[in-house]
């Protein structure tokens, strides 16, 4: 007889008690570790996600009349938009945001003063705007076919119509009352997401740097004749508010401080949610704005039919959202590698002019040399890198040696992990609840290299480096990579509006690791397994593969 799947069935006595009893942080590191080691349970605990959110209703917006009923439902509202978004329902997301929008605006044209100066609602509002961000990076991700992307269909953008509507009226309200706008990062990524052609107007809110001159920074690297940092800052944190949120003037404030202390470059991605549109805000009317480079991705995730019409329309999307006519710096990630079109695709980027340099992204060294043995010229390869992954000196080393290509290199500090506040502590909970996810990813990293006790051998051997140096531990980290001659360039990302590195960089230039330095370190790699972790991960980019 042949067996039927269940479609339903139930949890037995015990499991269903430890359910009930686990505290809430300890289900969800029991959760995390069973969906990394059991993958293929991911596709029904998203199901079971979306009935159980399609099933939840929140209270009535009606509901709020003081600072703290607003703070209790944004952050309820956000909590069940990010599960949406989580599990696939970015459409059904919207209609809630568009809610949520609406009562923010009422509570504000009915409270006198600036309610936003309220810590904790001001905090609740920006996570919003970064959630809505989040929201319209999901649409566009949905938009995504094998032929370049579909248009929106008429039910989805008048959904889309609405919220902007409902932003554009909250921002009323809250000028009429003279209150801060929050949500201005939301709106103006679903305004340019909406209507690219007629979006761009000034911000108004940029803070001119402090210094008549651009300041020369004191370590830089060429790519095609263009002088750059050997620190460039990424963006990568703007892409989800799990990093946290900070408001548009904050953000172009610290835009500001990087650039006037020479960090002129910048890293971020077509997937980094609206990193590309501030940028390009920020550039636009920056006084350096002819110094200001812009290293941005085409990232090709999915199989896709490559076609000159599908990347000249992502290039097109490219320039549109740096307010630019010109890209310093595409770098170009291809998922599968089985599909050779993606020759074809960086050819079709070369002969397009307004790239004016063409970088590849996790590309491993085999196919970073097909790429240039059919004449596509790479300058630049960005490769995850550092004292616990050093997979590009196996074998990628010697192919940018030979022909000029510079790496641009993140993971230098794995996530955080690399810092003298982990001296002599105890392992992060791979699964815990205060581990941000590039930590868990690092911290798999360092497991796989050697596990956390060689880990803190490490940290104190750097710690005592860096004291020899009078600089940090990170620095030295940071160092270490930069001292390989065919490293461009250390991006080191952080999180805009919210916190700064300029200073902390600044250490990591114009010196150098002495030999005695190198071999302390090499000391400590020499009893690691970094030469199994190329076997076991791959070449550079194995681990995305």
């Amino acid at each position: 007889m042949r067996e039927t799947k269940r479609k339903t069935a139930h949890v037995n006595m015990m499991a269903d008690s430890l359910i009930a009893n686990l505290p809430l942080e300890g289900l969800r590191v029991v959760l995390r570790g069973m969906l990394a080691n059991r993958p293929d349970c991911t596709t029904t605990f998203e199901d079971q996600a979306r009935s159980y959110t399609r099933d939840v209703t929140l209270p009535s917006a009606e509901s709020v009349e003081t600072s703290k009923d607003a703070v209790e439902y944004i952050q309820n509202a956000v909590k069940h938009v990010c599960c949406m978004l989580g599990c696939g329902l970015c459409y059904e997301a919207l209609p809630v945001i568009q809610t949520t929008v609406e009562a923010i605006g009422r509570f504000l044209a009915l409270t006198e003063g600036n309610p936003t100066d309220e810590s904790s609602l001001s905090h609740q509002v920006t996570q919003l705007d970064g959630v809505i961000v989040q929201a319209v990076t999901a649409v566009q991700k949905s938009l995504v076919s094998s032929t370049g992307s579909r248009n929106l269909s008429e039910n989805e953008s008048k959904l889309l119509e609405r919220l902007l509507d409902s932003l554009a009226n909250c921002k009323v309200a809250s000028e009429k009352q003279s209150q801060l706008f929050l949500l201005d990062r939301g709106l103006e990524t679903v305004e340019d997401f909406l209507h690219p052609e007629t979006f761009g107007r000034s911000t108004g809110i940029i803070t001119p740097p402090s210094s008549k001159d651009l300041p020369e920074i004191s370590e830089k690297f060429a790519v095609n004749g263009v002088n750059l940092p050997r620190i460039f800052t990424g963006l990568w944190q703007l892409s989800s508010p799990a990093w946290g949120s900070a408001p548009q003037s904050k953000i172009m404030e610290q835009f500001s401080k990087y650039v006037d202390s020479g960090f002129t470059a910048f890293d971020m991605a077509d997937h980094y949610g609206d990193a590309e549109i501030i940028f390009g805000r920020y550039r636009s009317s920056s006084a350096f704005s002819k110094s200001v480079f812009a290293a941005t991705k085409y990232c090709v995730f999915h199989p896709m039919k490559v076609s000159r019409e599908a990347v000249v329309a992502n290039i097109d999307e490219r320039c549109q959202r740096l307010k630019s006519d010109s890209v310093d710096l595409l770098q170009f990630h291809w998922q599968h590698y089985e599909d050779s079109s993606y020759i074809q695709a960086l050819k079709y980027i070369q002969e397009d002019t307004r790239v004016k340099n063409l970088g590849l992204c996790n590309f491993d060294t085999e196919h970073m040399q097909k790429v240039i043995d059919s004449g596509v010229k790479v300058y630049t390869n960005q490769v995850q890198f550092s004292l616990v992954d050093s997979r590009p000196t196996v074998r990628m080393a010697a192919l940018c040696e030979r022909h000029d290509v510079k790496l641009l290199t993140y993971g230098t500090l794995c996530g955080g992990l690399v810092a003298e506040r982990w001296i002599g502590k105890d392992a992060p909970d791979l699964y815990g609840e205060t581990v941000t996810p590039s930590q868990r990813k690092y911290l798999a990293m360092i497991n796989s290299w050697g596990g956390w006790a060689l880990f803190q051998e490490l940290l104190k051997t750097l710690h005592l480096i860096a004291q020899k140096h009078g600089v940090s531990l990170s620095n030295v980290a940071t160092r270490w990579v930069l001292d390989f001659p065919y490293v461009g360039a250390v991006i080191v990302g952080t999180r805009m509006g919210i916190s700064q590195q300029c200073d902390e960089s600044l250490a990591s230039l114009g010196w150098n690791l002495d030999a005695d330095d190198q071999k302390q370190i090499q000391d400590i790699l020499n009893r690691s397994r970094r030469t199994e972790m190329f076997e076991s991960l791959g070449d550079c980019g194995g681990e995305y593969r």
